[in-house]
């Protein structure tokens, strides 16, 4: 009679692990499932052979034989709001939890393929540098990494929404602020968007008379990133 025991790292004994064995060609299985960066290390398999016929034959005990499990991981760091204009970065790291020697290549992808520099973007070493974001940028971006040695590949994605920032507003007077009695004046209210703003956005204005009312014939709606409201 052959029996076995697993042990996970750390000692424990595992249980579900088919420990009866009968005959002399056997295999035991432990299955492992959804495995996390804390179930790395060693798992122990202990065999212990009894003969049925005690009286002529003895047999060895305590025979173990271990097998190393290294978890491969995939995360995605952010460095804050992603504001248009602004220098913004996403950092892939990749790890082999259980076995150091080993690193993981990363590669990122987004909607058009493999991610590569230009346009703004500078890859290196799992790092995307915008420089600067623009919002041409948004999008899903993945982040993968590979270890080719055990054909092991895990990815991880995350959704870049960028943020347009307040745009610079002027306003001036035609033909002056200060006007007499019975003359007529042009208001302009200039409005300018952050260049890195390379997407088609709607832009509204509204003008308010003294006293807080609403004024129409203003030409509320403008599209592109640099306009004028008179």
């Amino acid at each position: 009679m052959v029996t076995s025991t697993w042990t996970a790292p750390g000692g424990a004994t595992l249980s579900g692990s088919n420990p009866l064995w009968i005959g002399s060609s056997n295999q035991s299985t432990l299955m492992l499932n959804s495995l996390g960066t804390g179930d790395f290390g060693y798992y122990v398999c202990g065999v212990s052979v009894t003969p049925i016929n005690t009286q002529y034959i003895t047999g060895p005990m305590g025979i173990t034989n271990s097998i190393l499990v290294s978890v491969h991981t995939a995360s995605i760091t952010i460095s804050g709001s992603p504001v248009a204009g602004q220098i913004y970065t996403l950092n892939c790291s990749g790890a082999l939890f259980g076995n150091t020697s080993l690193i993981p290549v990363i590669t990122w992808r987004n909607a058009t393929g493999v991610v590569t520099n230009g346009n703004g973007i500078i890859v290196s070493n799992g790092v995307l540098t915008f420089n600067p974001l623009r919002t041409s940028h948004g999008g899903q971006y993945t982040c993968q990494s590979t270890l080719s040695a055990f054909s092991s590949m895990i990815t991880s994605s995350t959704q870049l929404i960028v943020q347009i920032p307040p745009p610079i507003i002027t306003t001036t007077a035609v033909p002056g602020q200060v006007v007499i009695t019975g003359s007529n004046i042009t208001l302009l209210c200039n409005v300018q968007l952050e260049p890195s703003v390379d997407s088609t956005v709607m832009v509204t204005s509204t003008w308010t008379a003294p006293g807080g009312a609403t004024l129409s014939g203003s030409n509320p709606l403008w599209i592109g990133s640099s306009n004028q409201s008179t």
